[in-house]
C-alpha cells in the first residue's frame, strides 16, 4: 500500500481498503481519490460497449454471448468506484468483478463441442470453485489465492484460445493468420500491462518526483496504473471477441468485426509473428 496525506475535506473520507497505489489522492478533486485510475477503466466499458453493439447486430444471439462483455462492462463500473473511494467494499467490488468476468469465459472455453452433460459438470465445478474463492476472499481479505485464481484463469483462457485456433478449420488462410495476429497482440498487451502494474509500486517514489517536476498534464502518463487498466482492458477486449468468435462459428469473415487495435494488430507484424505458428500447425496436420 502506497502511503498518501489523504486531506481533511475529502469526501470519502480516510481510505480503508487494503490496496492503494501509486497516485497520490484527491490531487484533482476532493470527490476521486485517484483521478486518473479511476477514470481510464472507462476503456473496459467503452469496448463492452462496442462489443454488445456488434452482438445486437446478429440474429437469435444467446444471451450467453453477452455475459463476458457485461463482465468486462462490470469491471470497468467496479474498478472505478474503487479507484474514486479507496474504501474497503468498493475494494471488494472491484476484486471480484475481475473474478466474474474470467470464469465464464474459462467455462466457455473448456466446454467447446461439450454435450450438455459434460458443460454442465464442468460449469458445477468451476463456478463452485468461484463461489469458495469468493467467500474466503470477502472472509479473509487475502490477496494471493485471489491473485491465483485470476492469473490461472488467464492463463487457462489463453491457452484454450490458442488451441481452438488451431483445431478450427480456416479455408482462408489469411484469416487464419490474421485471428493469430490478434491473440498474439492480446497477450502481448496483457504481459506488458502487467509489467507496469508491478513498475508503478517498485519505483513509486521516483515515479512521484518525476510527476512533480513535469507538472501537469504530462505527469498523467506516468501514471502507470492507468496504463494497466488501458493495456489490459485491449487484451481482455481481444480475447472475448476472438473466443466468441471461434466458439460461434463465425470465423469465415471477421472483416470490420473487431475494434482498434485488433483490427491493426490482425493486419501487423504481430500477425506475422503468428504465421510461424500457422506453419507449424499446418504441417501438423499434412
Amino acid at each position: 500500500m502506497m502511503g498518501t496525506n489523504t486531506p481533511a475535506n475529502a469526501f470519502w473520507g480516510l481510505p480503508s481498503s487494503k490496496a492503494n497505489f501509486c497516485e497520490e489522492d484527491y490531487v484533482v478533486t476532493r470527490y476521486v481519490a485517484e483521478f486518473i485510475n479511476s477514470l481510464t477503466n472507462l476503456c473496459y466499458i467503452i469496448y463492452a460497449i462496442y462489443g454488445l453493439r456488434q452482438l445486437q447486430q446478429k440474429r437469435n444471439v444467446e444471451f450467453s454471448r453477452a455475459i463476458p462483455y457485461w463482465g468486462l462492462m462490470a469491471v470497468g463500473i467496479c474498478s472505478a468506484a474503487f479507484h474514486i473511494s479507496l474504501q474497503y467494499h468498493t475494494q471488494m467490488l472491484d476484486d471480484l468483478s475481475m473474478l466474474f468476468t474470467t470464469t465464464p469465459l474459462v467455462h466457455r472455453v473448456l466446454t467447446v463441442n461439450a454435450d450438455r452433460k459434460s458443460s454442465f459438470v464442468t460449469g458445477l465445478f468451476v463456478y463452485s470453485a468461484l463461489a469458495l474463492l469468493v467467500t474466503y476472499h470477502v472472509t479473509t481479505d487475502e490477496l494471493i489465492l485471489h491473485a491465483s485464481f485470476f492469473v490461472g484463469s488467464i492463463a487457462v483462457i489463453g491457452i484454450r484460445t490458442m488451441q481452438l485456433l488451431k483445431r478450427r478449420t480456416v479455408e482462408n488462410s489469411a484469416t487464419r493468420r490474421q485471428f493469430w495476429g490478434m491473440i498474439v497482440f492480446g497477450a502481448v498487451i496483457f504481459h506488458l500491462g502487467y509489467l507496469v502494474w508491478l513498475v508503478d509500486g517498485w519505483v513509486c517514489e521516483w515515479l512521484r518526483t518525476t510527476r512533480a517536476a513535469i507538472g501537469l498534464p504530462w505527469a498523467w502518463l506516468l501514471e502507470l496504473h492507468g496504463w494497466w487498466h488501458i493495456f489490459t482492458g485491449i487484451g481482455a477486449y481481444i480475447f472475448i471477441a476472438v473466443i466468441d468468435h471461434l466458439v460461434s462459428g463465425e470465423d469465415q469473415d471477421i472483416h470490420g468485426r473487431f475494434a482498434w487495435p485488433a483490427s491493426w494488430a490482425s493486419q501487423s507484424i504481430f500477425a506475422g509473428v503468428g504465421s510461424t505458428m500457422i506453419g507449424a500447425d499446418d504441417k501438423t496436420h499434412k
